[in-house]
This record gives structure tokens, C-alpha cells and sequence, in this order.
């Protein structure tokens, strides 16, 4: 399948979006104002909450966050000035959610300067790939933390992931040094632009980037190709608004319902226009499932879903035909930036999920 970003300027905003052949997989703006994941700041402890078990944490002149005392290296105290970073950002009336276990995230690896840990993405599955990136890891990891090797780095050559460690590094000694300096309350370290931060993160190759603007991407190594509007060609809007109604209909005929709760979301799948051939109702509804499973892993990225998620399935009598589902949304969620895990089905034929909580995309 081909793979191309779009990027398009409007009124001075940059949109980008990434297509699979005619699929929209992604869409965002430009980084929103605010505190953002993975930024990095000095802040002040306005006050302590022991009965939540947390500190609030004065990032800026308008923004406090959300310090889990479990998520503190030492036990803060009201004044303090504390390095914090973003974990989770704002959601509605939730402050952003902050820890002291800095990771700086590369393309390959993840640097955790305060934990002195060597660990793998669950989603390398090749014994051979896991045990070669072990023993890397092991060899290069700085000697004051530790490194997650990423899922792209399975298919790696040493040599880029070794610069990509040495990158994250030298960028942590600089954070490292801007604290020094900092006064509290202040932004230390931001995260990198919208763009940088896709082509950091995206899973497998990207054929091409189609840009308005060509000249405005100097530092891409991936060629880019003009296109007056990109968004137009491959009818972004329209695909986005497809993807964003509460009933979203499947290519077979059948749909699905899409509610989101304070809580968690909800994913309703029917059957509605479909109805299979003379091969049986558990076949049917195996299909229907199968090709349910690949829109939601799709969906869940394009909305942004995170938190729980709660899928109901057509019903399936056969215990094949749920783990073949289960294993079909597993590999669909596999090319997903952010980590998603399976739980499997509920003693009720629910599907249970999670998805970890990012910035809102638009």
C-alpha cells in the first residue's frame, strides 16, 4: 500500500494529513497552544493535596498541572521548584497530568534519564530482532539512564540507531543545562512541530510528501512533491467528516456506532445492509467483524480515541471465529503511533481496549 503525507497552508495554519492509498489515516494542525505531551517544564508546587496523593504544579501564568506523588522522584513541598514533564495533556476540566520521569522519545529509541532500565516495544514479536536490540541496548545505553527500543528500530541498522541515542542525549545534557539556568515557573524543553513529530513517529515507509509549499520544508529527507491543494486532491475534508459522525459506515454494507462518554467509548458494530452469502450466518458475521476491526484500529487514530474503549461485535458462537477478530485488530493496531493494548473479550462478548491518552489532532 502506498503511504503520502499531505501538507497544506490556510490562513496560515498548516495542515497535514497521511493517506493510505485513498484512506485517510491521520489528520492534524498545527501543535495547539498549551501544555503538550512530552514538553518539559521548571514549575513551582502551588500546594499539596494528600488526599489525592498529589501536588498541582505551576507550569505558566494560566496553566497548573496534575503531580501523582507516585510519579515524583522525591516527595515535593509547597514552593518547591520541580522539573516536571507532560504525560497526559488537558482533557476537558482535567488539569495536565505530570511526572519526573522524563522520557525523551527519537525515532528508534526512547531516552529515560532517571531510569536505569533496558526494555522493548511489546510490539517487536521476532525473537531474533529482540534479542539482537537487547544486546545494543545494553552496549550504547548512557551510563546515568536507561532506553525503550521503539518498534521502528526493528528493522533498523545500528549505526542510525546509535545517532539516534546520541541525538536524544545531547538533547537531555542541554535540557539539563537550560534548567540550570531557568527561573520558575517556565517552559525548558517544547516538544518538536506537528510534522516533525509524524514523520518521527509513523509507522513503516512513506512513498512521498505532497506539499503546497515546498520550499517551507528544507530539513525533510523524504522527497516531497508540490501540489496546489493536496487536501482537495484527495478529498481530506470530506473523508474527515465521514469519520467523525456517530454512524460510520462500513464498505460490506453494515456500520458503526461511535459514542464517546465521559468515561470511555463506546463502538457499536451492526450489520445493517450486509448479508453475507450462502456460506453460513457464523461466516457472515466473521466477515463483518474482520472488516469492523480494521475501521476501528483506523478510526481510533484518526479521532484521536483515548481511555477506554469498549467494542460490541456482531455476535460470533465460535471461539475461532472471536480470536480470529482479536487477532485482526491486533495486527491493524500494530502500525498505531500510540500504544494501544488488547484485553481481549468479556465474559458478555465485549471487546475491551485501551489507548493511550494524546494531544487532541483538530
Amino acid at each position: 500500500m502506498s503511504k503520502r503525507v499531505l501538507i497544506e497552508t490556510r490562513e496560515g495554519k498548516r495542515r497535514i494529513a497521511v493517506m493510505e492509498d485513498q484512506r485517510l489515516l491521520c489528520l492534524k494542525d498545527e501543535a495547539p497552544q498549551g501544555a503538550r505531551t512530552e514538553q518539559i517544564y521548571l514549575g513551582v508546587v502551588d500546594r499539596l493535596a494528600p488526599g489525592m496523593e498529589a501536588a498541582f504544579v505551576r507550569l505558566g501564568r494560566e496553566t497548573t498541572g496534575f503531580l501523582p506523588f507516585s510519579e515524583c522522584r522525591t516527595k515535593p513541598r509547597s514552593g518547591d521548584a520541580v522539573p516536571v514533564q507532560v504525560k497526559k495533556p488537558a482533557i476537558g476540566d482535567k488539569a495536565p497530568y505530570l511526572t519526573q520521569d522524563v522520557a525523551l522519545a527519537g525515532r528508534y529509541a526512547i531516552l529515560t534519564p532517571y531510569a536505569k532500565r533496558i526494555a522493548l516495544s511489546k510490539k517487536i514479536l521476532n525473537e531474533g530482532a529482540k534479542a539482537r536490540l537487547a544486546a545494543l541496548a545494553e552496549a550504547i545505553c548512557p551510563p546515568e539512564g536507561g532506553l525503550v527500543m521503539r518498534t521502528e528500530s526493528e528493522n533498523a541498522d545500528e549505526e542510525s540507531i546509535r545517532r539516534d541515542i546520541e541525538g536524544l542525549r545531547a538533547e537531555w545534557l542541554k535540557t539539563l543545562s537550560r534548567l540550570a539556568a531557568a527561573k520558575a515557573p517556565c517552559l525548558i524543553r517544547d516538544t518538536e512541530d506537528a510534522l516533525a513529530r509524524l514523520l518521527r513517529d509513523e509507522r513503516g515507509p512513506i512513498e512521498k510528501i505532497l506539499c503546497d509549499d515546498p520550499e517551507a520544508l528544507q530539513d525533510v529527507s523524504l522527497p516531497v512533491e508540490k501540489c496546489e491543494r493536496p487536501f482537495t486532491l484527495f478529498s481530506v475534508d470530506a473523508k474527515w467528516e465521514k469519520a467523525c459522525q456517530k454512524k460510520v459506515w462500513l464498505d460490506c454494507g453494515g456500520y458503526l456506532i461511535v459514542e464517546k462518554t465521559e468515561a470511555l467509548t463506546v463502538i457499536d458494530v451492526n450489520s445493517g445492509k450486509y448479508t453475507g452469502n450462502r456460506s453460513g450466518t457464523e461466516n457472515t458475521f466473521l466477515r463483518l467483524n474482520l472488516e469492523a476491526a480494521r475501521e476501528i484500529a483506523r478510526l481510533m487514530r484518526l479521532r484521536s480515541m483515548g481511555g477506554i474503549v469498549i467494542v460490541d461485535f456482531v455476535d460470533m458462537q465460535k471461539e475461532e471465529s472471536r480470536q480470529a477478530v482479536l487477532s485482526e485488530l491486533e495486527a491493524c493496531v500494530r502500525d498505531d503511533p500510540v500504544k494501544v493494548a488488547l484485553h481481549g473479550f468479556t465474559s458478555l462478548g465485549l471487546m475491551e481496549l485501551t489507548r493511550k491518552k494524546t494531544d487532541a489532532q483538530i
